[in-house]
């Protein structure tokens, strides 16, 4: 039986109550998984330039540099997302393709086998129970700890709409915030605009994406507070080569001082 691949965590001894949740900064796509998909190499890897969240991981390093907990996916969000539902009756983006285990790729094109329900079974068991039972208890830890948990729901989005998108008319600014109307509160959203502008860049709400992850368990329970970033590629990579550029140091400067904040909040 193949052992369970256990999400990375930083720092689980916090001595501040954030937590950084990284669903999407991995390309890897393990073997015995790659043998689903139906696309040469070449396409899968390019699936995977549009779709990484490249750098999130260095992006958003700063949330444990101040004390929170991260907590990263080590594999692709094309092996199996963990930020959809795992019933795709419950999860918009399963009518393109694009559920827990994506079988359709950005041009909605085919791009995966249907896997048979053993195939599912072991996937979400592999990779997708884990890291939810991961942020679930680490949620737990924090609030346990200091009577509250603010989630950050770190993510990047490309400069330019990929056909998949639910929202693809909507502006593209540098900076989105995605929230939900239990779990975050106002003065947080008006907190985070007033960081960004003053920081010089271009700020979004809810579009192109929208909403922000909070584990089931913890649903309704107003000690824990979440909201979502998305961080336009274009103010820190050149999405073509996958490299960092000038505006990298400058946008984690941003997240660090979003970080100060929550922090700092009682």
């Amino acid at each position: 039986m193949r052992p369970e691949t256990p999400p990375i965590i930083i720092n689980p001894s916090p001595t501040i109550p954030v937590l950084a949740n990284i669903p999407h900064s991995s390309s890897v796509i393990p073997e015995h998984v790659r043998s689903q998909f139906i696309i040469a190499d070449e396409e899968l890897r390019e699936e995977n330039r549009k779709l990484v969240d490249w750098f999130t991981d260095e992006l958003y390093s700063p949330i444990s540099e101040l004390g929170g907990t991260v907590l990263t996916y080590g594999v692709s969000r094309f092996v199996c997302d963990p930020e959809r539902f795992e019933d795709d009756s419950q999860e918009c983006m399963a009518q393109r393709g694009m559920g827990v285990l994506y079988t359709h790729g950005t041009h909605g094109q085919r791009i995966r086998r249907e896997p048979c329900s053993d195939e599912r079974e072991r996937v979400l068991n592999e990779f997708y129970r884990p890291y939810h039972k991961a942020m679930t208890d680490s949620v737990a830890h924090i609030v346990e700890k200091f009577g509250r948990c603010t989630l950050i729901d770190c993510h990047s989005y490309p400069e330019k709409v990929l056909p998949y998108e639910l929202y693809a008319d909507a502006p593209r600014p540098d900076v989105v915030l995605g929230d939900d109307s239990t779990h975050t509160p106002a003065w947080l959203g008006i907190e985070i605009e007033r960081l960004v502008k003053r920081a010089g860049y271009s700020f979004g709400l809810n579009r192109p994406f929208a909403g922000t992850i909070v584990p089931l368990s913890f649903y309704g329970d107003t000690r824990v507070t979440s909201l979502m970033l998305e961080i336009n590629r274009a103010t820190y990579m050149d999405e073509v080569t996958t490299t960092r550029v000038k505006g990298f140091s400058r946008m984690r400067a941003l997240i660090e001082e979003i970080g100060r904040v929550i922090s700092a909040v009682r």
